[in-house]
């Protein structure tokens, strides 16, 4: 029996041509709730691996060269049909359409901030579980946005940033990561900013990636 393998959600179809998935299948793409997603056959998930993870990668990124929205699936999600498609987005689909106009013609960076030392009020180890959880992450994110170095860095980097999403970490000396949204065509002018500004900081030390397809801007489920 065979599933539905997902790997992206998309503004548009692309051209018409052969496209593959990362086990060599045909690729079909299914319109539902609003939105085209990109699809596979499969009769069995793909295990978590090196190569598997970055085949689905490389097939999402073959996708956004060609589509202007994308936004890329979990690794590993897969449904049994198309009706079962409809029934797990149509819950999600005015989300979902803001999620895709918001990363139209955009790309991820990702910053990771190493410190000496956590932000002040954050203890190091996982957040516990249940409803205070994404209280408690918000408050680590506004204690990282406090930082005086964090604050001259985002300022520098405002005019190229889209959007924002700060992901708090509780294991020293990492302090968080950090994934922007930036036009296509805009790496250059971001990575030159950043070199610009990092020479300037004297209490953070930030790495850099990218770019990359705008998996940090995914609704979350529900959401």
């Amino acid at each position: 029996m065979t599933s539905l393998y997902l790997y992206a959600l998309l503004g548009a179809a692309p051209p018409r041509g052969r496209w593959r998935g990362l086990r060599g299948e045909p690729l079909r793409f299914i319109r539902t709730a609003g939105v085209i997603l990109a699809t596979g056959q499969m009769s069995r998930p793909p295990a978590p691996s090196i190569r598997m993870l970055r085949g689905h990668d490389a097939v999402v990124r073959r996708l956004a060269r060609v589509v202007p929205a994308v936004l890329p699936a979990r690794f590993g999600s897969v449904v049994p049909d198309r009706a079962s498609l409809a029934d797990l987005f149509a819950p999600q689909a005015a989300a979902l359409r803001r999620a895709l106009a918001q990363v139209a013609g955009r790309e991820q960076m990702t910053l990771r901030l190493f410190g000496g030392a956590l932000p002040i009020g954050v203890k190091a180890g996982p957040l516990p579980a249940g409803p205070g959880t994404r209280y408690l992450t918000s408050r680590s994110a506004a204690t990282l946005r406090a930082r005086p170095d964090f604050a001259r860095l985002r300022q520098t980097l405002a005019g190229l940033v889209r959007a924002e999403r700060i992901e708090p970490s509780q294991t020293p000396p990492l302090l968080g990561t950090v994934y922007h949204l930036v036009d296509r065509g805009q790496r250059r002018a971001y990575q030159h900013a950043l070199r610009r500004v990092t020479c300037q900081l004297a209490d953070l030390h930030v790495v850099s990636s990218g770019p990359w397809t705008p998996y940090a801007f995914v609704p979350e489920p529900g959401a």
